[in-house]
């Protein structure tokens, strides 16, 4: 497999692409949304992509909440390409809000995919919770 970069994209055809991605893994594969997983806080996130030979491959979005608080969301990856490139975007991510001085860096993760956060330094936090019909962890990230 060829060398994935991580970065944030640089323009709407990127970023749509990204949304097109999101779509498939959570509307078409997973069902979790009906017809977008589109919301409120998209206009003010900074979508990563994962590029693979120039082709994006991958996604996810980090935002600012209050007091220096960041989330994490929408980590979406295409079908043979899961394992690296999650791994490489879910750090690139943390790069991002580091560079923004972030205290903090949270997320909801579906719970088959707590083991694979806590290998890359993510504790649990708080109690499971039920979004869009399934189970999800509050999960916080290592910022020093």
């Amino acid at each position: 497999m060829a060398d994935i970069i991580c970065r944030p994209v640089k323009n709407q055809a990127e970023c749509d692409t990204c949304f097109a991605i999101r779509r498939k893994v959570f509307v078409e594969e997973q069902g979790l949304f009906h017809e977008t997983d589109r919301d409120e806080h998209d206009d003010a996130a900074v979508h990563i992509a994962a590029f693979c030979s120039d082709r994006i491959i991958g996604t996810v979005r980090v935002y600012p909440d209050r007091d220096d608080l960041w989330w994490g969301g929408r980590l979406a990856v295409l079908k043979g390409y899961r394992g690296k490139a999650g791994k490489l975007l879910v750090r690139a991510a943390t790069e991002v809000v580091k560079q923004n001085r972030a205290r903090s860096f949270r997320a909801y993760v579906q719970l088959e995919n707590v083991a694979f956060f806590k290998t890359l330094g993510w504790t649990s936090v708080g109690k499971i919770c039920e979004y869009h019909g399934k189970p999800h962890q509050l999960m916080e990230a290592r910022l020093t």
